[in-house]
């Protein structure tokens, strides 16, 4: 229920916890919605995952608001925009950073929120989304900032009371969203209305909700299609089916640091080299957001104006594949072949079949696989959705690589299941921490004996290198084998297995147990002489030789 005694002309200095109140609503909101809003995603890739980058984004924003209500409105704002910027998760996410960074602008150095400042600060956003995008489409998120802008600008001549004006636009942005497949055909052809437009009408409803002192502030909202009609939760089947035939490549994200930043110019670059580009800055910091088929090319034209950061890469093609196969799922199935229902779920992520299959059984029947891994790390949304699939109320999540653990971190706050993180840098560090999972145990026990195995397993790879390279002192060859020791370079050869071999007389001369994976490149005549060589070698430890079937590397090695 409302609270009329509260005056929300505008929020002053001395209650701008009520402006940290509205941002914390905005992500609750989200989360409400979030399943919806990525059932809804189609364009620019259909891959589900919209509803999640905008609650990342906006929890990156709870997590650095003020524990202090005397803080001024202007400094919450100006926090407000930098950690949206750097936060940004997906085109939606980076696209949302710019109405934080309108209302840092529109609020200058006013200590309040006011009706004006609110207006101003959509405008802004609007403007700034324009610019932001070298080929801007309409139908989109940015035509309902364009129209919410509108709407503000009139109202608050009219009125100048925050509440009333961010109602006319909470209702605008219902309606704009409702016009979207109107302007964008692929969205028609799906029958859905604009994922991200929908997002930031959702956000705009719970800060609503938050100001009037409205419970709950995020509540599920109905989508407002054309016509009339209701959301069916998917989209059209042959839409659907047309998706999976078209290459969609990585979505590349990442941060720029540098005094000076022409964000004119990487825009300019990023458009050149890949699809959907977005870069936007503020203060020494460019966030930029492109589609490539190659990744690496973008870090390496990124890294021309400046140290990065804030880097994720995820797989569109993978996500793109995820989505259709949820689309066309039929409710019936799940509910003939229930999952048996376990304490404790383990969630780990792995590339190759051999590994996969070790994990599942390893985890006694508990153990579920995400792929990924090197150059294929699975975004937070597959992780979560993994997570959510487990039948059971408390999950472990292996990430199995040190650039997925980030992603891993941020699953917790995401699900409402009890959810560990345990940090392992390697899927050999994962494969030693679930030998330690015991069914009879707490999830706290569990938890603890997963990470007190991690600490004392090293983990090597042998791979073959691509193209020339010097690196800690070594002249690396395309084409040669050479291995890795907890990141560091300690062999070089033209064979792997004399390189494995090299790295084991230098690594693992105190070791107890050494567990080799070989990887999918090898055939079984090549894994044999593994085998018998490193048996015939080492006598001082025990070696066990294991099909992975990993990508990338001839071998895995775990040093325990």
């Amino acid at each position: 229920m409302a609270n009329p005694a509260q005056n929300t002309a505008a929020i002053s200095s001395g209650t701008s916890s009520r402006l940290a109140d509205m941002i914390r609503a905005t992500a609750k909101a989200i989360e409400a919605n979030r399943d919806t809003i990525n059932a809804l995603n189609v364009f620019p890739v259909p891959d589900g995952d919209t509803g999640t980058n905008m609650l990342l984004t906006l929890r990156s924003l709870v997590d650095d608001l003020p524990t202090k209500s005397t803080e001024s409105a202007n400094t919450v704002s100006k926090n407000l925009a930098r950690s949206a910027l750097l936060g940004a998760r997906g085109n939606s996410g980076l696209i949302l950073a710019q109405y934080f960074k309108g209302l840092a602008e529109a609020i200058g150095d006013s200590t309040e929120l006011s009706g004006e400042h609110f207006a101003k600060s959509i405008r802004i956003a609007s403007d700034n989304s324009y610019k932001a995008l070298p080929n801007p489409v309409e139908g989109t998120m940015l035509t309902v900032y364009r129209e919410c802008a509108e709407v503000a600008e009139k109202s608050v001549a009219d009125n100048e009371d925050l509440e009333s004006v961010m109602a006319a636009v909470a209702a605008e942005a219902l309606d704009s969203v409702r016009r979207t497949p109107d302007l964008l055909p692929v969205l028609a052809e799906a029958e859905v209305v604009d994922s991200g437009g929908f997002g930031f009408a959702v956000m705009l409803d719970g800060a609503l909700r938050a100001l009037r002192g409205e419970n709950p502030a995020g509540r599920v909202l109905p989508v407002p299609m054309p016509d009339g009609r209701s959301f069916s939760g998917s989209v059209k089947a042959d839409f659907v089916d047309a998706s999976e035939e078209i290459d969609w490549g990585y979505c590349t994200v990442f941060a720029i640091h540098a005094a000076q930043l022409d964000l004119d110019k990487i825009r300019s670059h990023m458009d050149s080299i890949g699809k959907s580009p977005i870069v936007d800055g503020t203060d020494g910091i460019a966030k930029v957001h492109v589609h490539m088929e190659d990744p690496g090319e973008a870090l390496t034209a990124g890294i021309t104006y400046g140290e990065l950061s804030n880097i994720e890469i995820a797989n569109m093609d993978d996500q793109a594949a995820g989505w259709a196969a949820d689309r066309r799922k039929d409710p019936d199935d799940s509910a003939e072949t229930p999952a048996e229902p376990v304490a404790i779920a383990v969630v780990a992520v792995a590339a190759g079949d051999g590994l996969s299959e070790l994990i599942t059984s390893s985890g006694m029947g508990a153990a579920s696989v995400v792929e990924g891994g090197d150059t294929m790390n699975p975004s937070v949304s597959d992780l979560l959705s993994a997570v959510e699939a487990t039948p059971s109320k408390q999950v472990i999540l292996l990430p199995n690589n040190k650039n997925v653990v980030p992603a891993a971190k941020e699953v917790p706050a995401l699900s409402k299941k009890d959810v560990r993180v345990v940090a392992t840098r390697s899927v050999q560090t994962g494969v030693a921490a679930l030998l330690a999972f015991n069914t009879t145990q707490t999830l706290d026990e569990n938890e603890t004996a997963m990470n007190d195995v991690i600490g004392e397993v090293g983990d090597g790879r042998v791979c073959k290198a691509s193209r020339d390279v010097t690196a800690y002192g070594h002249e690396i060859r395309k084409g040669m084998a050479f291995a890795t020791f907890n990141d560091d370079i300690v062999a070089v050869g033209r064979e792997p297995l004399a390189v494995l071999s090299k790295l084991l007389e230098e690594r693992a001369s105190d070791a107890e147990i050494v567990t080799v994976y070989t990887g999918e490149s090898l055939n079984p005549e090549e894994v044999a002489s593994t085998r018998e060589t490193l048996k015939s070698k080492f006598e001082d430890f025990e070696i066990e030789v294991v099909y992975g079937g990993q990508p990338h590397y001839e071998y895995l090695v775990a040093v325990e």
